[in-house]
């Protein structure tokens, strides 16, 4: 369910951020713009991270291997935290030779947001935050052991709340959860009320002789998920480009993302044919398949070696350039090893930036 639902926001956070920048591409003037744009994207932003909450929640995250500097950790930590403007006071003390975890950079440092925000859920109005670190050797795998204490400044001002109020923070906690333990780690949180509640989470330290080839997995992965073509970056303006345009093809089943796909395909001079299904893609493809240059699709499944329109491509268009729109670097087909990728939620700019590096490539 929770990833059917990540699914769904997914759609909306992408039509939704495209029509917001199409909006304000199109005031005159900067001084025209509404605030209500600019407070739109907020809000956007804020729908993304409960996408990724989700995705988490529900395991459909693929771990990446990697090693991460806990310094670097908290530094960045702290600076989103109090980007949010939470009020927070923040107690943080870097202990010197601390060894690097073994976890991807990206899902931890998600956790420990989402950690974060559980605990703020817990004991609304505490804004005393400490971050403590230290190692651990009580079992077979050396440890690093992350503390989060959230307390009142002054305990006079608190409210007591006898039981945690499970609904409040349950997506956050089990979300973060997940991700600690899919990268072999534990969280457990422990609440004082009216006092404290603090969470504690325990990873592994990485072995000095895997760091490097960790560190090159987690950048290679990295660089599959952002799926813009290697070396390449985003030309000045692509649709400047002066050659001739071939048709594209969009095969996405949420029709506000369909328009925003098509209006940008559209900006760059192509003649775009839109469909919901797989069946309408297959007869444009089949009645004219040296009209098209590009096909955008949002299943994997519609490339599956079975399906007229994957049948099509293979007899009829194998130079057709593809890009899948998708949740997760692990649904990429084996099978299509030239597949673009783009994940969702996306934006209009790195939607653009897709667009040029397939477009533009021969």
């Amino acid at each position: 369910m929770a990833l059917s639902m990540a699914n769904e926001l997914a759609n909306l956070v992408s039509a939704v951020e495209g029509r917001a920048h199409h909006l304000i591409e199109a005031a005159p003037a900067r001084t025209d713009l509404p605030s209500a744009a600019e407070a739109m994207l907020t809000s956007i932003n804020r729908l993304r991270v409960l996408h990724t909450k989700l995705i988490a929640f529900g395991r459909g995250r693929p771990v990446v291997r990697g090693t991460i500097n806990v310094n670097e950790l908290f530094s960045s930590l702290g600076d989103e935290l109090q980007q949010m403007q939470l009020g927070l006071e923040f107690r943080w003390e870097p202990p010197s030779d601390l060894p690097s975890i073994r976890a991807c950079p990206g899902a931890i440092r998600d956790a420990l947001l989402f950690a974060c925000s559980s605990l703020l859920q817990v004991e609304r109005g505490a804004t005393r935050l400490t971050f403590t670190v230290e190692r651990s050797f009580a079992s077979d795998v050396p440890a690093i052991v992350i503390e989060l204490h959230l307390e009142w400044v002054n305990v006079a001002d608190s409210r007591k709340r006898e039981d945690m109020d499970e609904h409040a923070f349950a997506l956050d906690f089990e979300a973060a959860r997940q991700l600690v333990e899919s990268h072999e780690g534990s969280l457990t949180m422990s609440h004082l009320p009216g006092k404290s509640v603090h969470a504690l989470v325990s990873l592994p330290v990485a072995i000095p002789s895997e760091s490097a080839d960790a560190n090159e997995t987690a950048t290679t992965a990295v660089g599959s998920a952002n799926a813009t073509s290697p070396g390449t970056e985003e030309p000045e303006d692509y649709l400047a480009i002066s050659h001739h345009f071939g048709g594209a093809l969009v095969l996405e089943s949420d029709p506000a993302l369909r328009a925003v796909l098509a209006q940008e395909l559209k900006a760059s001079g192509r003649a775009v044919f839109a469909c919901a299904d797989g069946a309408s893609a297959h007869t444009f493809l089949q009645a004219t398949p040296d009209r098209f240059e590009l096909l955008i699709v949002d299943d994997v499944h519609q490339l599956d070696e079975h399906t007229p329109l994957a049948r099509t491509i293979r007899q009829h268009t194998p130079d057709l350039k593809i890009c899948l729109l998708s949740q997760s670097p692990a649904t990429l087909p084996e099978a299509w090893p030239d597949v673009h990728y783009l994940q969702k939620p996306f934006g209009v700019h790195e939607l653009r930036r897709t667009l040029a590096s397939i477009l533009t490539v021969g």
